[in-house]
Order: structure tokens, then sequence, then C-alpha cells
């Protein structure tokens, strides 16, 4: 039992295991420090970051019947924990800060009880290498028992301005499928490896660059990054891409079977659903309209796409001018029984978290990301201030977990009522009946600076990189 990846598995709706807390007090904590990074600007001094950032989610393995957690941080480690304890059992240095969260597969074919896990992490470039350098390999596989280094992915230059590796792949069926942001797209396969400049190198198998087209780079530049991660819905994977694509690329050969163009430089992962449909994360940027999150039908062409689209506000935060750089949380995985309304939630560069509706629409049509095109737009259940933030929300039952720019750790409670259809507020839910829904805070945790890290809920604990130098555990003390 493990949250294997970012947001849980290929499907991108897991989150963690309940019970939850009924406080956020401080359990314990492990300094995670700070690192140097290169600057973008190559004339001036590197940035230095502390703690964890964007998406910095914990993997969750269970083994030997004892949890273990895998984060990384800005001071260039990835880190094997002792979920009970808080106890660093290995730190792994891949170079560089590490933004990303860890991937974790079940070896095969392990060789002893070291690598009876593989745990997959990636990280910018390396400091201080220069962008042309040939050793940049920032995809890293590590031995779970030792953190011993098994293979390094190089990544070629190309027109995009990057070579880092912030997505979180995931292995299905022997294979790791990773985007990396020089906008190549792989399968490898993790197990066969051959030498590369003094280390190892796993198997590619199948690859795919993913730029965009013309019009996308003229509008772009150099901004064509893959820095989310990819999602699996069936057997086709999808995408975003900084060049402003949701691509959805065939898992036998990576052919690409669905192209939508937001226009927009797309940061967060993609989240399929179970109904068949996609939720993607729009930064405001490169698009006359506003941010949001557009709910895609992959199943039809592109032109006919949209379902309904969550227009955020405007607001001048950091590098950002609005939209959603995380990711959109769901119910789907902890609403097996159809009981609850499907209902999605993100936090917006506007300061505010959104809960809202995954089918219902309000009856209202909104200007989508070109400023142009009118949308329905889905049924909001609650908008709550929160600072702002690029992190992404879990619900895990009725518990709904948040972290934002106001130094803030959030806990929600949900309740859900059975109402009639014309009740005010009412939702559809799987079931076939129509519930009211209401959200209330419950707890919260103050840290020392900002949280861009997604929360994960584990067995009564809630586990949490800040960017104060920092990864918590929190509950009830």
């Amino acid at each position: 039992m493990k949250l294997a990846t970012f947001l849980g598995s290929q499907y991108r709706d897991f989150y963690g295991l309940g019970p939850a807390p009924s406080r956020l007090d401080l359990i314990w904590r492990v300094q995670i420090g700070s690192g140097q990074t290169a600057n973008l600007d190559p004339s001036k001094p590197p940035y230095v970051w502390s703690g964890t950032g964007w998406t910095g989610m914990p993997a969750v393995v269970r083994d030997g019947g004892r949890d273990y957690l895998l984060i990384g941080g800005y001071d260039h480690r990835l880190r094997k924990i002792d979920a009970r304890t808080g106890r660093v059992l290995w730190a792994y240095d891949a170079g560089d800060v590490i933004k990303g969260s860890p991937s974790v597969f079940a070896n095969p074919k392990p060789r002893g009880k070291a690598d009876r896990y593989v745990a997959i992490e990636g990280s910018r470039r390396g400091f201080p290498l220069a962008i042309d350098d040939p050793a940049v390999a920032p995809y890293r596989a590590v031995a779970f028992g030792t953190g011993k280094e098994l293979w390094r992915l190089p990544v070629p230059r190309t027109a995009s301005y990057s070579r880092d590796c912030d997505g979180s792949g995931f292995y299905l069926d022997g294979r790791q499928y990773i985007g990396v942001e020089s906008g190549w797209f792989y399968t490898v396969d993790p197990l066969v490896t051959e030498p590369w400049d003094g280390h190892r190198a796993p198997a590619i198998l199948a690859e795919r660059l993913l730029l965009g087209d013309a019009t996308a780079q003229k509008a772009h530049g150099d901004n064509l990054v893959l820095e989310a991660s990819p999602a699996l819905m069936g057997d086709t994977i999808f995408i975003a891409s900084g060049a402003g694509y949701v691509y959805g690329l065939r898992r036998s050969d990576l052919a690409v079977d669905f192209a939508y163009r937001t226009g927009s430089d797309l940061d967060g992962t993609t989240v399929p659903t179970t109904a068949g449909k996609l939720l993607v994360a729009v930064e405001k940027q490169y698009i006359p309209g506003r941010g949001g999150v557009l709910c895609l039908d992959p199943t039809l062409p592109a032109d006919d796409a949209v379902v309904w689209f969550l227009p955020t506000a405007d607001r001048h935060l950091g590098e950002w001018e609005g939209g959603v750089i995380g990711s959109v949380g769901v119910n789907d995985a902890y609403n097996g029984d159809g009981r609850q309304p499907r209902l999605a939630a993100c936090v917006a560069v506007d300061g505010n978290l959104y809960l809202f509706s995954q089918d219902a629409v309000s009856g209202k049509r909104v200007d989508g990301p070109d400023g142009t095109t009118r949308y329905a737009t889905p049924r909001v259940v609650a908008t709550v201030p929160v600072g702002g933030g690029i992190s992404t929300p879990i619900m895990v039952g009725d518990t709904l977990i948040t972290t934002g720019y106001d130094r803030t750790v959030r806990m929600f409670r949900l309740t859900f009522r059975i109402a009639d259809e014309k009740d005010p507020g009412a939702l559809p839910c799987p079931d076939g009946k129509w519930r009211t829904v209401r959200l209330r805070q419950v707890a919260s945790f103050a840290g020392g600076n900002s949280f861009e890290s997604t929360p994960v809920l584990w067995g009564g604990r809630v586990y949490v990189g800040c960017r104060d130098g920092y990864f918590y555990c929190l509950g009830d003390r």
C-alpha cells in the first residue's frame, strides 16, 4: 500500500488514507535547509531557496509493516523518513534543488532488500552546470533501501529554455513514463540500463518531442517547458505543456492522438475524472482572457472538447498574473459508492480556494481563455480566501486540506445532506440522488513561510513541506 507518485497514482486522484486528525498540532519536523540553484539570467547571482516547493508532495511507502516518506528538498536532497518518528534514514544528493514529487514502484526483479522498491525523482538541471553542459541528467533513480543511485536520464537541449525535470512520472507494466522540461516525453525501461558518462542511463523505448507549433513558439518564445506530470485515462497518456497544449499520447508508441490548445502557459497536471473528462489548470499568460480551470472531453474533436470553464480573477502575484498554477484536486477516488457529488477544488493566484461541481453548471456563460468564446461554467460550492497559492488541495473522504501563501495549512470538513433536485445548492450524485455540500474549516497550522507544496493525509497525520526550511508532520498530539 503506497502513495506512489504526485497525486497518488497515474490517475492523479489519490491523496492518502484517513482517518483525518481533529487538530493540526506539530508532531515532528525535519529540517530541509536551503540550496543554491541557477538564476534564469546567468549574469546574476544564483538563487537560494529553502524548504520544499511546487509540487513537493511526499511519496508514502509501506515496507515491512512500517510507513516511510520520500520527500525532495531545495537543499538538493531526496530523503527517506520514518513516518512515525521523523527520523531521516538516508539522503541522496541530486545535485540541484528538487521541486517535484518522487515516484516509487515495486521492483519485479529485486536483487535484495535494498532495491525491493525503486524511487525516481527529478530536479533542476544540476548546479552549477551551464544550460548547454552535456552532463545535464536531472531525472534519477535510487534504491529505496539505501538511497544508492541506480541511473540518471540525460536531457537534451532543445528550443525550450529549460533542461530541468519538475514532473513526477508513473510506472506501469514494466515502463516508466515521464516528461522533462526540454519538451521530450519518454517511455523508459527502468530496469535496463547502459553506461553513460561514468553513470548508468535507462533504456529509452519511445520518445516524443512536444514543443507546440510555430504559432505557439512565436507567442511563447522559449517558454515551451513540460513541467506537468503525465496522467493516464484508458490507454492514453495526457500531459499539459508550457507551449499551451494539452496532449493525448498513445501509450504504445507516444503518437499524438489529441491536442487541445489553450494558448496559455500550462503548469498544472491534467487530472482525469471518473466521468471521462479532463480537468486542466490554466495560467493567465499569453492570453487575453482569464486563467482558471477547463473541463475537456477528450473523446470529442479538440474544437468541440470544452465542457465548461471556471474563470478566476486576474491578480499580480510574484511572477504570475492570474489563473491556476497548481493542479485540480478531485474526490473521485473516495466516492466509490456515489453518495457524494463529484467535486473538484483548486487554489488560484487570485487568493482563493474554489470548491466546485464537476457535473453541474450554473446556467451562466463566461468568456473563455481567449477572451471571446463563451462557455458554460460550473456551480461553485464555496470560495475561501487563502492568500493565493500554487499547491493542489486534497480531498480524502469528508476532509479537504489546502495550503497557501498566507503561511497556513487549513483543514476543512465536508458535510453532505440529502436534498431535492430543486433545493438551493443541490448537486447530482452518481447514485442518482441529490445532495447539498457544506464546507467548514476545523483546524489550521501556521508555518514560518509560504506553503507551495501539496500535502498528504495518511493514517491520522498530515505531511507537508514549507518554504521556511522544514518538512512537517501535523495531527493530534
